[in-house]
């Protein structure tokens, strides 16, 4: 079994925020538009970082059919934080896409479920691409944070195989989000998606390869992951 170090936080927060010093330059290559990295949503999505490595530490299995709602534990991480005051403000919101997530028979989490199922032998890298396009292909998991959302699953899932976490850096902005693009307009049913979210995700999986850092980068040693504070 891989052994399961914590992440480095710090080293995550540093990449985030080189991509967000440079977002107005790197969205020239972009394919379609991207709402700037806000602190905010930077700060969301470290904390989501940190929960995605508290379950890879207590062995959480988050395509175990008592353990698929944690994935909703993800999404309201990179939409509101952790924060109890923001989680009361947002939860109406909350509740909708619990509904959305269970009750949705074309999108919801039975479809990811038994996309897994089929797929769970297959190399991490494609287990991983293949879990990015069902989360992000219409009909869409969850009602809003779905790339961010995605992007801790595939972490996930790559970190419980010893690998380390997909982190937005300089080197793969482009390459994430133009894809990303490709995928959330492409839709889940259809005699078109028998012939072309394979392709998709066939080239997701050689990205999220080639583009793989050193576990070391973002990883510590035996050290517990630096917790996150706001306002840094």
């Amino acid at each position: 079994m891989p052994v399961k170090r914590r992440l480095d936080l710090l080293a995550i927060e540093r990449a985030l925020r080189e991509v967000q010093s440079q977002f107005a330059l790197l969205s020239r290559g972009f394919t379609e538009p991207r709402d700037p990295l806000t602190d905010e949503v930077l700060e969301n999505v470290l904390e989501g970082y940190a929960l995605i490595d508290e379950y890879v530490r207590r062995g959480v299995d988050l395509f175990d059919l008592q353990q698929l709602n944690l994935m909703l534990e993800i999404n309201a991480t990179v939409l509101c934080g952790r924060d109890p005051l923001r989680r009361r403000e947002y939860a109406h919101h909350l509740a909708a896409t619990e509904v959305h997530f269970f009750n949705n028979v074309e999108g919801g989490i039975k479809d990811l479920y038994n996309w897994y199922c089929k797929h769970h032998s297959e190399p991490v890298w494609k287990r991983a691409a293949g879990v990015y396009v069902r989360v992000l292909s219409k009909p869409q998991l969850f009602i809003e944070g779905n790339h961010r959302s995605g992007s801790l699953i595939v972490s996930y899932l790559l970190m419980r195989e010893g690998l380390a976490p997909f982190v937005l850096t300089l080197d793969n902005a482009e390459g994430y989000f133009n894809p990303s693009s490709v995928i959330r307009n492409s839709a889940k049913h259809g005699a078109k998606a028998l012939y072309e979210l394979p392709k998709i995700k066939k080239k997701y999986a050689a990205f999220l390869e080639d583009k793989a850092p050193d576990p070391a980068v973002f990883f510590l040693n035996d050290s517990p992951a630096p917790l996150v504070t706001r306002g840094r």
